[in-house]
């Protein structure tokens, strides 16, 4: 009961910070549902809200795919996304919906060793099918290592992961994302977690002005049946 109080009051501070700091970091919500099919085939579908500071609307991602486990080493998935995001254009002093249309594919792998979960995973996305920016137009291999730790005795899972971004086009990395949460086991089907992400930019040499890098917090939320 008291690990539950304490995950309920970082819960609570994680809506308070993100509502009263109007310039502060950004609110993700990351849902995960996944539903098995016939043996070692999953069908999924993995929603997503992204909200500037202050609870600003930033874009909603629907995602939904199938994933087949080939070997006890090797998944592989499909996956198809549709991406709204909420922007500002200065032309015509509005804000605008700008849909975007993606497909990825997996290669997930990974071993235990002792407590810890090594998780690793190669994406490929395709550009955007839409007249939108350049940025959302690039196409990516995205490369994510993660890791778990299992504490004897607890339900909670502390992690870290570190994924990279490889522009395509420009053929060099221009997009780092570090993560470090921490989730909560309701029960076999259910799990609930929160993380701190930051999401940093890689100019490219000669480059005057730099993206600034952007604080996250976050919620997920796992089902599986």
């Amino acid at each position: 009961m008291k690990r539950i109080r304490i995950f309920l009051f970082l819960l609570s501070a994680l809506f308070t910070t993100s509502t009263f700091a109007q310039n502060g970091p950004a609110t993700w919500f990351e849902l995960e549902f996944s539903k098995k099919i016939v043996k070692n085939l999953k069908v999924e579908f993995n929603p997503e809200l992204r909200l500037h500071g202050g609870f600003k609307m930033d874009t909603y991602i629907l995602e939904g795919g199938l994933s087949y486990k080939l070997h006890k080493y090797l998944t592989l998935a499909g996956y198809y996304r549709y991406e709204n995001e909420y922007n500002y254009r200065e032309k015509r002093q509005i804000y605008e919906w700008e849909p975007s249309n993606r497909f990825a594919f997996d290669a997930k792998s990974g071993f235990e060793l002792k407590r810890f979960d090594f998780k690793f995973r190669v994406r490929y996305t395709n550009g955007s099918d839409f007249d939108q920016t350049s940025d959302s137009k690039k196409s990516y291999f995205r490369y994510r290592a993660k890791v778990d730790y299992n504490i004897k005795g607890s339900k909670f899972t502390p992690y870290i992961s570190a994924e990279a971004f490889h522009d395509l086009i420009l053929k060099d990395l221009d997009k780092m994302r570090y993560t470090t949460g921490l989730a909560y086991s309701i029960n076999k089907k259910n799990e609930i977690g929160l993380f701190y992400r930051l999401q940093d930019y890689i100019e490219p040499a000669g480059t005057l002005t730099k993206k600034e890098s952007i604080n996250i917090v976050g919620i997920g939320y796992s089902l599986s049946f």
